[in-house]
């Protein structure tokens, strides 16, 4: 299924998060990759969908331990204030 993101002139991480990575929780990679065809995207744009596409192997490889990660560094952040 071919993704075109032609005259689109602004992207979001949680657009590509909605659209793309949340395919993570219910396909492998091999199956996004063997029926997902991105196509007609900015460079810029293709270096946040791998970032979006990192994120969410991550997270849904252990979602536990990603959310304890996130809250650690959080809370890191706000001590630091």
């Amino acid at each position: 299924f071919p993704v075109t993101i032609g005259n689109v002139t602004l992207l979001t991480f949680a657009f590509l998060n909605a659209a793309i990575g949340q395919l993570y929780n219910s396909f492998s990679e091999q199956e996004i990759r063997d029926y997902l065809m991105v196509k007609d995207m900015q460079p810029h744009d293709l270096e946040l969908l791998k970032r979006v596409v990192d994120t969410a192997k991550q997270y849904f490889a252990d979602p536990k331990k990603f959310d304890q990660a996130m809250r650690q560094a959080l809370e890191d952040f706000n001590n630091e204030g």
